[in-house]
C-alpha cells in the first residue's frame, strides 16, 4: 500500500521569540483510498488543548436546565415522542434493554429514527459502556429491519451520534440517530465508489488489505477485537479520528450480535480514551453497504472523532477552511494517539 506525504515549512518571525526567525513544520498527508488530503500541524495540541476542554460548571448547568423539559428522559419518553405507523413498527416504538427508538419528530432523512441511550440525562464518557451502547445498536438495527422490511427501497443507512452541543446535539441526553434513504449519503457514495474502483483495478477488497497493511505496519494499528480491526488512519480528516472495520462483512443487517457487542466495546474503549485525554464531545457514523446487499469490495466501518469542549469563549473546530475549502488540519499524529487507544484495548 503507497502511503503519500508531504513535508513544508511555515517560515514567520515570532513576537513571542524577539522576532526570531522561526520554522513550522506541516505534513500533509493524502488518504489512500479518496486522495484527501490533510495537514499535520505535528506538536500543536498542547497549545490548542484548552479549546478541548469543557468548563465543568456550564455543563453541569446546562444538564439541569435542560432536564426538567428533556423529552427523552423517564417518564416522557414513553409519552411525549413520536410513534412509528404501525405499517413500519407495529408497537409504535422500540425498546432494547435501556434504550427506546422512536421516529425524530424533525426528520433529516427519509427514514430518521432517534435512539435514546438510557434513562440518565448526562452520561460522561467513561459511562457509556459497551452494553448500553450495544444496546443502542441493537434498537437502531431492529428499526432498520423493520422499515427496511416495509419499504425496501430504503437502503442506504447509517447510524450516527453528536454528543454534546460542540459535536451538533441539540439535546444533552445522550442518543444516537438511525438514518436511511434511497440515495447513498455523501461520502458512503464517494466511499463505495472508490472501493469499487480499487476492486476492478486490482481485484481485492482495499479494507481487508488495509487491516493487513497496518496490522503488518502496527504503528496505527490499535488491535483486533473479536471481527473488528480497530486502528487510526493515515491521513485523518478530523481530530482523533479512530476506525473501526468489520472483517469479512458490509451489510448492517448481517452483523451478528456477537459483531455488535464488538463494536459497541471497541466504541467504549475509544471513548475511555478520550475520557483520559479530557476530551467530551465527540461524533460517529456507521457506513456499510445498500441493506440488504452484502458486497465483496466494501465492508460495515465506524468512523469516531473528538470534537472541541463546551467552554467560553465558545469556539466552533469547523471553520472555513474544513467547511468551504475542505482541507483538513489535526494536531498530534494518528501514529501517537493509537499507542495510547492501544492502553486501552488492553484494559
Amino acid at each position: 500500500m503507497r502511503l503519500i506525504k508531504e513535508v513544508g515549512k511555515a517560515r514567520i518571525l515570532n513576537p513571542l521569540k524577539g522576532f526570531e526567525l522561526e520554522e513550522q513544520e506541516l505534513e500533509r498527508r493524502f488518504d489512500p483510498l479518496t486522495g484527501f488530503s490533510t495537514i499535520v500541524a505535528k506538536g500543536r495540541f498542547q497549545y490548542v488543548k484548552r479549546f478541548f476542554e469543557h468548563d465543568e460548571q456550564l455543563l453541569r448547568k446546562l444538564a439541569e436546565a435542560s432536564q426538567p423539559t428533556c423529552p427523552f428522559c423517564p417518564g416522557k419518553v414513553e409519552e411525549t415522542t413520536p410513534k412509528f405507523p404501525p405499517e413500519m413498527v407495529v408497537e409504535g416504538r422500540i425498546k432494547v434493554g435501556r434504550c427506546y427508538a422512536f421516529p425524530s419528530l424533525h426528520a433529516h432523512s427519509d427514514l430518521n429514527a432517534v435512539v435514546v441511550l438510557g434513562p440518565k440525562h448526562y452520561l460522561s464518557l467513561k459511562e457509556m459502556d459497551g452494553n448500553l451502547l450495544y444496546e443502542g445498536f441493537k434498537a437502531g438495527l431492529e428499526v432498520l429491519r423493520s422499515v427496511h422490511s416495509a419499504n425496501p427501497s430504503l437502503s442506504f443507512a447509517s447510524l450516527i451520534m453528536n454528543y454534546l452541543p460542540t459535536a451538533g446535539s441539540s439535546i444533552i441526553h445522550p442518543h444516537m440517530q438511525v438514518l436511511a434513504s434511497s440515495l447513498p449519503f455523501n461520502y458512503l457514495r464517494l466511499l463505495l465508489a472508490k472501493s469499487f474502483e480499487h476492486y476492478l483495478n486490482t481485484a481485492s477488497n482495499y479494507w481487508k488489505k488495509l487491516i493487513e497493511y497496518e496490522e503488518m505496519m502496527g504503528e496505527r494499528f490499535i488491535g483486533m477485537h473479536g471481527n473488528v480491526a480497530w486502528l487510526a488512519p493515515f491521513a485523518p480528516s478530523r481530530h482523533f479520528e479512530v476506525w473501526g472495520i468489520v472483517q469479512d462483512n458490509s451489510d448492517l443487517l448481517s452483523l451478528s450480535d456477537m459483531d455488535l457487542r464488538r463494536i459497541a466495546e471497541g466504541l467504549a474503549k475509544v471513548l475511555s480514551f478520550y475520557h483520559n485525554k479530557g476530551l467530551f464531545s465527540f461524533n460517529f457514523a456507521l457506513y456499510a453497504s445498500p441493506l440488504g446487499r452484502p458486497l465483496e469490495y466494501f465492508n460495515v466501518i465506524i468512523r469516531v472523532c473528538a470534537r472541541l469542549g463546551l467552554k467560553e469563549p465558545f469556539l466552533n473546530d469547523f471553520w472555513a477552511m474544513p467547511a468551504l475549502l475542505m482541507e483538513n488540519e489535526i494536531v498530534e499524529l494518528p501514529e501517537e494517539y493509537a499507542l495510547a487507544i492501544k492502553q486501552c484495548f488492553k484494559e
